[in-house]
Formats: C-alpha cells, structure tokens, sequence
C-alpha cells in the first residue's frame, strides 16, 4: 500500500501555479524627487478699481502637487495718509483665485482672505498660518513705505503627502491654469496709501518628477517604482457657497456644495449684516450650536469648549508668555470662522491623515448647521470635498495609501 502524499504549499514568491508572484513596486513617493521651480513673475498697478492680474498658464513639470505664489506689494512716496488694514485686509488684494484642471472645470474658486483660511485650516502643514511666516509684513502709520505688504499663499492639489494621493498629471501647455483678479485700493486697505502701490506676484510650481523606470534591487528580488500616485485622477476641490441672509434669533442653514462626496473640511464663514465684517463674527456665530449629518446630531457645542478644542489641534494660543493673542492674528483662530475639519485620524495633528475620518454623503444627505444668532448675519460655507474616478469614498480608504 502507498501512503498518501500531501502536496506543499506554495513557497513564498509562488502564486501555487508555477508562475512566480508580481512583487508589489514601492510607493510613488519612493521613485520621484520633489521640485520646486519659479514658472512666473509679472506685477500690476493698483488702481482705485478691480482688475484682472492675468492667467498663468502652469508650465509642464511632471506630477503636480501644487503651487506656491509670493505677493509683494511696495508702495513708496505716501505722504499724506496714515494707512490702516481692517476686515479681511491684506488678503483682500485677491479679489479670486479660479483654478482650471485640463478640461477648463474649476476646481478651486475663492476670494483672497478664503484662500489664507484653506492655508490655515485646510490640513496642508503643520504650520498653515500665512501670518506666522517669517516673511510676513503689514506696514501701517504715515511713513512713505506704508501701504507695502508681503504674504504667501499656496494653491494646494496633493491631499495626503505621505502617499502623494491627489497629485495631477502636468505634462502638457496649455493644461492646468490659475487666474487672479486683483481688488482695488479700498478692498484691500481700511485707509488706504496716498499713492497707487504695484502688486508683484511670482509663481512658484511644487512637483514630483517622472518616477524612475528601472526598479530597486533587494536581495535577489528587483522591486519596480509606482509609476503614478494612488487613484490618478482624484481631485479634491475648494468652493464656497453664500452669501445667504441668517435672521437673528433661531436659524439654519443646509449645505448644497459636495454633498454625495466625501467630505474633508466644511468651514463657515459669519459676517455680521449691519457691518459686513468679522469683528462681531463670533457673536454672530449660533452658541450653542449643532451640527446634524442626516439624522444624526454629530455636534451640540458651545463656541467656548469647542474653539478650546480646536485651538489646541491647530496649535493657536491665547496667551503665550504673559501676552494676550487676539484673533485675526498669527497662531489665533479668525474671528467669525467656525471650521469642521476631518483630516486627523493618523496622528492628532490635522493634515495627518488616512482619509477614514471624511464625512460621507449621499446626494440627499443633509448637512444642517442650527441655532440662534444673536444679529443678522450673511453666512458663507467653504467646502472640500473629494472625488475620485470612480466615485466610490472605499476605493478612497483603501487604494490611497499606495
């Protein structure tokens, strides 16, 4: 009698069928180098009216992250005027920021005090505060030079850095654009200079280069390079919808922008009606509020214990060293500004993210924000929302950690 013989496993490397198993390549990041290259330089005279900057048509640079864009504005002879900012001031020199992907959609639409509000809170750095940069500048007072100001800004496409997730092909002229619209000298100044001052804008492209085709030896095993990020073709966008007139006393508002996507932050924006500024915003913003994600009561909160928590994962402080920080400052929060934001579930730190904490929606879902203002208000929500090829917010989770 024979005795039975059982077959072995299949070793590892085997798919059990003679054919040895395809070796996963290394994540995208691995086989690309970061680049960061000036693509343009081009400045405009303030005048006392709103104007088109131009459009930067953004040169082909490989994968594109994002872009980085540097305002200067010098004013030199002001001798009369004792030059002050207020309100959303300097960012309101932006009047709006598009950004067009290839096919001419928008993909980011934004006034310019929003576009400092995504640095700050959209989850793109550990330090996303414009104001806190060491080359930020504000001159006030009657000297000659005030009026002058320095900021940076950055248009961000990348969602998560670790995986590179978001990043778009840029390989073509014309492809991806950016337009601006520059504000007049009373949208940008309380006070303004009594002379014109010219806004200087340099553009900076932030992209990976082509991954490298030959693969990275192990042992006896080559390991190919991801030669594209996690899920080409997935976008994140950045809209805002309003303004829409709150009555004092009880009021709600519905979300239309990104509902039936995931989303990633949703951050309103209070203005107070009589004076169409911020500086009542936090009075003006419902205390307490609820937040409800279809049936569900997601936040019940006052503004208090809610901006105590929110201050300590953006790292904002209200005194430091003996010294009070007051909004509308660097490391404070903004007045008027209530901010949800779902880019925390790797580290507690927003930006640090796998994409498991977004809000998913339906293309009913309701997403109602409740309760009672204490004036009028003019409301703006700012929306990002991610989409994928396909749609689907699992293929997110799991095909965006490359």
């Amino acid at each position: 009698m024979t005795a039975t013989q059982t077959k072995p496993a299949p070793g590892a490397g085997s798919t059990g069928t003679g054919q040895a198993a395809a070796v996963k390549p290394w994540p995208f990041p691995v086989g690309v180098f970061e680049q960061d290259v000036q693509d343009i330089d081009q400045s405009v005279v303030q005048t006392a009216t709103a104007q088109l900057w131009g459009e930067w048509n953004l040169s082909p640079s490989g994968w594109l992250r994002g872009a980085w864009l540097d305002f200067l504005m010098t004013v030199a002879g002001n001798v009369t005027n004792s030059v002050s900012y207020s309100k959303d001031n300097p960012f309101s020199v932006i009047q709006k920021i598009t950004v067009y992907d290839l096919g001419g959609e928008v993909v980011i639409q934004l006034t310019g005090y929003q576009w400092m509000v995504v640095n700050k809170y959209g989850g793109y750095f550990a330090s996303g505060d414009p104001r806190g940069d060491v080359n930020f500048s504000a001159t006030t007072g009657t000297g000659t030079s005030a009026g002058s100001f320095h900021f940076t800004l950055y248009v961000p496409l990348e969602i998560i850095a670790r995986s590179a997730l978001g990043v778009v092909q840029n390989e073509s002229k014309p492809g991806w654009r950016i337009e601006l619209y520059v504000d007049s000298q009373a949208s940008t100044y309380n006070q303004v200079p009594s002379v014109q001052g010219t806004l200087r804008v340099r553009g900076y492209l932030s992209s990976y280069t082509d991954t490298q085709p030959a693969g990275y030896t192990s042992g006896n095993t080559v390991r190919p390079f991801s030669q594209a990020p996690p899920l080409p073709g997935t976008l994140q966008y950045w809209k805002t919808e309003g303004a829409t007139l709150l009555p004092a006393g009880n009021a709600k508002y519905d979300l239309t922008n990104g509902i039936g996507f995931p989303l990633r932050n949703v951050l309103y924006l209070f203005y107070d009606a009589s004076t169409g500024t911020r500086l009542q915003g936090d009075a003006d913003i419902p205390d307490p509020f609820t937040l409800n994600l279809g049936n569900l009561q997601i936040y019940n909160r006052s503004t208090e214990s809610y901006f105590a928590e929110m201050g300590r994962d953006f790292s904002f402080y209200g005194n430091f060293g003996g010294t009070a920080n007051s909004n509308d400052n660097a490391f404070a929060r903004e007045n008027g500004i209530l901010p949800f934001y779902r880019t925390m579930d790797y580290t507690n730190e927003p930006g640090n993210e796998y994409g498991y904490k977004y809000w998913a929606t339906n293309v009913n879902t309701l997403l109602r924000l409740a309760g009672s203002n204490a004036a009028q208000v003019n409301l703006f929500a700012m929306v990002n929302w991610i989409q994928t090829p396909s749609k689907n917010r699992y293929q997110l989770i799991s095909g965006g950690q490359n």
